[in-house]
């Protein structure tokens, strides 16, 4: 079964984690890396957990109550019969959840990925090879850089100024793709007087078109 690749704002979002060993770790620094609002749960917890910064830290078993506030939660404890039943009281719930390595107790299932900024590529094989999915990771993340990221932010600050000066989509569509073309050249050259000059250049050739 494939999933579908729905990508969901987590800023400040309340995360609850189950667990308090390695496999929670990585989930933890995966939801810290968008900006979740992490609480850790578990009776013991490694001290890479302990030493994560912005947390908040429960040192005891899991309790109904505790989902009261969720908005998505992983089961990532050693028994697998736990993590099956923090996964019914989610299912009834509806909470998203994700219980590590079991496919069949997951609601959602954490994708690998690579992220520039706001700008992230994930991968799923279903859960059925994580090879295959870090095999593409590998692939994908030579061309995913930093200055990528630094022109996706540029293009979307320009977003309304665009729509206010450039009148058609194609037209836009076409004022992006000069730009990132120059970009992706030398980020530098997309400085302010150059990006105005191009937004002029497009709102003429539309002026010109509606004269004809």
């Amino acid at each position: 079964m494939a999933y579908f690749p729905m990508f969901v704002q987590l800023k400040n979002k309340k995360c609850l984690v189950i667990g308090g060993g390695r496999i929670a770790l990585r989930k933890i620094e995966v939801l810290k890396d968008f900006e979740a609002d992490v609480t850790v749960i578990a009776p013991e917890m490694i001290p890479q957990i302990r030493q994560i910064d912005k947390i908040r830290r429960i040192f005891r078993t899991f309790m109904e109550e505790d989902f009261k506030e969720a908005e998505l939660v992983v089961a990532a404890t050693n028994d697998p019969k736990v993590n099956s039943e923090i996964s019914k009281i989610c299912m009834q719930r509806k909470i998203p959840v994700n219980a590590v390595d079991q496919k069949e107790d997951c609601s959602f299932i954490f994708p690998s990925y690579v992220k520039e900024g706001e700008v992230v590529a994930a991968f799923s094989s279903g859960g059925q090879s994580p090879m295959i999915t870090q095999y593409l990771k590998e692939k994908i993340k030579p061309n995913l850089t930093e200055e990528l990221g630094q022109i996706a932010q540029i293009l979307g600050s320009l977003r309304a100024l665009a729509k206010s000066c450039i009148a058609t989509e194609q037209q836009r569509k076409e004022f992006y793709k000069e730009l990132l073309q120059i970009g992706l050249k030398d980020i530098d050259s997309l400085e302010e007087q150059r990006i105005n000059e191009i937004i002029q250049k497009y709102a003429k050739n539309q002026s010109e078109i509606e004269e004809q």
